[in-house]
């Protein structure tokens, strides 16, 4: 695995001038906010900063360099909790911000996984979970664990929420649900019976229904390996 996080900075004599990695970086967050992973080149890039592509190589050696580091900017956005936080009550608050920072940083939560997420700020956000989880008793692989399972929910609730917010969401015409009743209503009533249920369509409540029912069963979890 590379990274750009295991490379040493080069050094300052013979930078370009009026450039730097954090104003690279700064610019790179502003395009990928705006228009997205598929839509970020180190040409637009350099255009948009008004140098020529070739000097932000001197910063960044790759592209993919380039979105590791931005990724870990959107990761020193998270308040961390304090140390001395019960695990529930830390753990929730950071997954409702992972998913805020999703909806902010649609292109972050998509690049998780397919990036490193190994920077400082990643680190210390994991680090800032294992606290509470290891003060419960939790031993190290139960903790990471805990922790992954809850994310993992977090984050692919937050996915599918960004797509869905990226296709037109609210903001697009309601699908017409006596057309879909129509079409099911005789093979599977069950299905256009739970169309009435008008709380289900609620991002929000959907969204703590399922965070509630993650982090109760790793409490369930935490008091069975405590016993």
């Amino acid at each position: 695995m590379d990274s750009v996080w295991f490379g040493k900075p080069r050094p300052s004599s013979g930078q370009p001038l009026g450039l730097s990695r954090e104003a690279i970086v700064r610019k790179a967050m502003e395009m990928l906010d705006a228009h997205g992973l598929q839509k970020l080149s180190m040409r637009k890039l350099a255009a948009e900063l008004g140098a020529a592509p070739m000097s932000l190589y001197w910063h960044v050696p790759t592209k993919d360099a380039l979105i590791e580091l931005c990724l870990d900017e959107v990761y020193g956005e998270f308040t961390l909790p304090d140390p001395e936080t019960d695990w529930e009550t830390a753990v929730r608050a950071m997954m409702r911000e992972l998913r805020q920072l999703a909806l902010k940083h649609p292109w972050w939560i998509r690049g998780i996984g397919e990036f490193n997420t190994i920077g400082p700020n990643a680190v210390a956000y994991a680090d800032a979970m294992f606290g509470p989880m290891l003060r419960a008793g939790l031993s190290t692989v139960a903790a990471a664990q805990s922790i992954s399972t809850v994310g993992s929910f977090v984050n692919g609730y937050a996915i599918a929420e960004v797509n869905f917010i990226g296709r037109g969401g609210m903001d697009s015409p309601p699908p017409d649900m006596d057309k879909i009743a129509d079409l099911y209503r005789d093979k599977h009533p069950r299905y256009v019976a739970m169309l009435d249920e008008h709380e289900l369509w609620s991002l929000e409540r959907q969204f703590e229904f399922g965070l509630d029912c993650v982090i109760e069963g790793v409490k369930a979890k935490v008091e069975a390996l405590r016993s």
